[in-house]
């Protein structure tokens, strides 16, 4: 059975959230930003390909905030 969300989203700025949240990083050699979860072996920035493992170091990355889904917004399809 799949969902699709309706809902909105509703960004923390400056907090991490929990590991299968998505999170919104900022790429320090090339300023770019994305939207990751950290419950994988490989964040990788599309733009420049610099990739690290998030679990060893996460310094190639900086943590804009994460985003945080409201609830009761989804419906199935």
């Amino acid at each position: 059975m799949s969902y699709i969300n309706q809902g909105r989203e509703r960004i923390q700025f400056d907090r991490k959230g929990k590991t299968k949240d998505l999170h919104i990083l900022e790429c320090t050699r090339c300023s770019n930003e994305f939207r990751s979860t950290m419950n994988v072996n490989q964040i990788e920035c599309s733009n420049c390909s610099t990739s690290t493992n998030p679990k060893l170091d996460l310094s190639l990355f900086k943590v804009i905030g994460f985003i945080e889904n409201l609830q009761g917004s989804e419906v199935r399809c």
